[in-house]
């Protein structure tokens, strides 16, 4: 979605609660720079959607109009429109990248053990995504998140040692961000993780073959039909795959 129409959002949603008292606090809430608010805030006025009430000489309050309450109303509802849809691709993309790695990895006796390098929405997703598979999570790391990650704890990235994250092993780290992927490359390479154990995801519309290329942990790419596998085993323990195209949209 455009970042300017989130922040409209979010601007409305804190003025009808209450929280107009200051740009400041205002900036503070949605975690951008004082002056950028400002400039919102400004637009916002202009378009209607808040009044300024001068209360003091030096202090100001900002309230919702009727016009505002209408318009973020409708942004909500778009809003979850959009968070809907992204869901539903991202989990059926992230089921396509996890079928592929399930498919090249050699053993059927031991399940691979994969860990997170990110733990945002995509992470979020991808763990959900996880139970359909006969991957195993077992560590998370990420760079800000300080909270737990499905109750496992989130490791730093000065936690990685070649194959083991916090002196746990794993066999795949799946990258699970697309953004500073230069940074992450740079990162892994301090840790001496092998270049055959990282997985990309890369962006959403390309990602290097499994098994080829520089990274050949490879990846799938994001622009394909939505074809949703399901990984596991039957009851003799043999790996069974299964694919379906995903009617939801």
């Amino acid at each position: 979605m455009n970042n300017h129409a989130d922040y409209f959002r979010i601007l409305l949603e804190e003025i009808e609660a209450g929280n107009g008292r200051s740009q400041r606090s205002l900036a503070k809430q949605l975690g951008i720079a004082l002056g950028l608010t400002n400039l919102l805030l400004r637009q916002i006025i202009r378009r209607g959607w808040i009044r300024m009430v001068q209360i003091k000489p030096n202090r100001v309050v900002y309230l919702i109009t009727p016009a505002g309450l209408a318009e973020k109303a409708q942004m909500s509802r778009d809003y979850l429109v959009y968070s809907a849809r992204f869901y539903v691709s991202a989990r059926d993309r992230l089921l396509e990248a996890f079928g592929a790695l399930s498919e090249a990895w050699p053993t059927q006796d031991t399940p691979c053990r994969v860990a997170f390098y990110g733990a945002g929405e995509i992470a979020e997703i991808g763990y959900v995504c996880l139970h359909s598979t006969d991957l195993t999570l077992v560590g998370v790391v990420d760079e800000t998140r300080g909270t737990p990650f499905f109750g496992l704890p989130v490791r730093r990235p000065h936690d990685l040692a070649k194959n083991q994250l916090a002196g746990v092993p794993f066999d795949r780290l799946v990258v699970m961000v697309l953004d500073n992927l230069a940074d992450v490359e740079r990162t892994l390479e301090v840790a001496a993780v092998p270049r055959e154990a990282v997985f990309w995801l890369r962006d959403w519309r390309w990602a290097n073959p499994v098994g080829t290329g520089r990274n050949a942990g490879g990846g799938v790419p994001f622009d394909r039909p939505n074809a949703v596998k399901s990984i596991g085993r039957d009851s003799r323990g043999t790996r069974t795959t299964r694919t379906a195209r995903s009617s939801a949209r």
